[in-house]
């Protein structure tokens, strides 16, 4: 590479617990809790706790993998390292496809919520295609600039959502929880299930692991700390809403909360922190994303016309994804198209926590000089965490899921496009790349 070129400056340890925070705080609060608690009733709170807890057995994996694999690409990484070629190539291309999708629908919801706000009736596709501009320029100037924004970002939407919190534990009464199950066990599991997606961002952290500082260190603790933070706000924001004492819930029970503790100037800080949470969610799959065909390209898995570096940026994966992203939001509906992020991302998972069952039973894979995050009873929790995923699977629609096995089926097309002439080049730039901040850590 030139001389001059060199890799963002990196992510400190709150940076990257923001992104996770941030990707993960988003729809999950400001949609899905209500609808929660219309199913679940008060024990919607024992859903979002237990699904939390069941999302750690993943992120113990992810931590471990990530503590001997500190580099950029995260699940692909993990799977490839481990289970080999193939399967790391499906791993990457389904959480490639599912990031990229929910992009598109939460800046679909930014344009939603940024009418709500400015009182207009215009088509939401305008705003999320303007934001889509803004974060992708944001991004090739360097992760530390996207960090930056995203703690911010982060800040202010779990201040409105603090403060929601203590009003609600202000007012909550023992009766709010009574009756505690009125749909019985079932409604509660059933919250478990439907709540799982919302906390799937925290896998952000590790597909850009190499653009954090001290990796080996702090992808481990950002990864366990920004689920354990997120079970919080969710338990709090649905001890909130019961203490409303709300006729009905939904997907705007949030919104009406708020009116009902803060009057009409409820709504506004709602709102704005709906546009705050979309926005730091859609910057953090971005660079998500780019990342993972960064690492893709450089085990050339993809061609590397999709991961040319320009000014020590990897400008051709965040153009890509920004460009699917756009075509995604110009499709404007994309209810059924969302339903196929369950099946890729639970595909993903479910091979990520194979890989640190496998590595939990062979501990001549971590090379010497590594230092492992040991997880706690060995292969225990890897082995619970793909259970509950491929638990959560069966549950799916047939159709959904055969037709989402079907879409990562047809991406190994790109396992056999022609590259262009100068590949070697390009994967050689992008190696040097990804292994810089290891160098400079002192981790590699």
């Amino acid at each position: 590479m030139p001389g001059g070129t060199k890799r963002a400056e990196g992510l400190s340890l709150s940076a990257a617990i923001a992104f996770a925070v941030g990707n993960m705080i988003g729809a999950g609060v400001f949609v899905l809790s209500g609808l929660i608690i219309a199913i679940a009733g008060p024990s919607a709170v024992i859903s979002y706790l237990l699904c939390g807890l069941v999302v750690a057995f993943s992120g113990l994996s992810y931590a471990a993998l990530a503590s001997i694999y500190p580099e950029d690409g995260g699940g692909y990484l993990y799977a490839r390292r481990i289970l080999g070629s193939y399967p790391g190539f499906l791993a990457g291309f389904a959480m490639y496809v599912s990031i990229t999708i929910a992009t598109a629908f939460v800046l679909l919801g930014f344009g939603i919520y940024a009418n709500l706000l400015a009182g207009t009736d215009l088509d939401p596709r305008y705003a999320a295609l303007a934001a889509l501009a803004l974060l992708a320029a944001l991004n090739l100037r360097g992760a530390a600039e996207a960090g930056r924004l995203e703690i911010g970002l982060v800040a202010a939407k779990v201040a409105i959502l603090a403060g929601l919190i203590l009003v609600g534990l202000a007012h909550v009464q023992a009766s709010d929880f009574s009756p505690f199950l009125p749909g019985g066990v079932g409604g509660m599991l059933r919250g478990v299930t439907m709540i799982f997606f919302a906390y799937i961002g925290f896998q952000v952290v590790a597909m850009m692991g190499g653009e954090v500082k001290s990796s080996a260190r702090s992808v481990p603790l950002a990864t366990l700390a920004s689920i354990g933070i997120v079970a919080l706000i969710y338990t709090g924001v649905i001890v909130a809403l019961l203490a409303a004492r709300l006729p009905s819930y939904g997907g705007e029970s949030v919104f009406d909360a708020s009116v009902v503790y803060l009057g009409p100037a409820g709504g506004v800080v709602v709102a704005l922190a709906a546009l705050f949470s979309t926005l730091s969610a859609a910057n953090a799959n971005i660079l998500g994303a780019s990342r993972i065909i960064l690492e893709m390209a450089s085990e050339e898995q993809i061609p590397g016309r999709f991961a040319r570096i320009r000014n020590g940026q990897p400008a051709s994966s965040i153009l890509l994804g920004a460009g699917l992203t756009a075509l995604l939001i110009l499709a404007g509906n994309l209810s059924f198209i969302v339903e196929l992020t369950n099946v890729t991302i639970l595909i993903a998972m479910m091979l990520v926590n194979v890989s640190a069952f496998i590595l939990a039973r062979r501990r001549t894979l971590v090379s010497p000089g590594k230092s492992l995050f040991a997880i706690p009873f060995g292969p225990l929790f890897p082995l619970l965490g793909a259970a509950s995923c491929a638990a959560i699977l069966v549950t799916l629609a047939p159709p959904v899921l055969g037709l989402g096995i079907a879409i990562l089926l047809a991406g190994s097309i790109f396992l056999l496009i022609e590259d262009v002439p100068e590949r070697e080049l390009i994967v050689r730039e992008i190696r040097l790349l990804l292994r810089r901040p290891v160098e400079r850590d002192g981790e590699g």
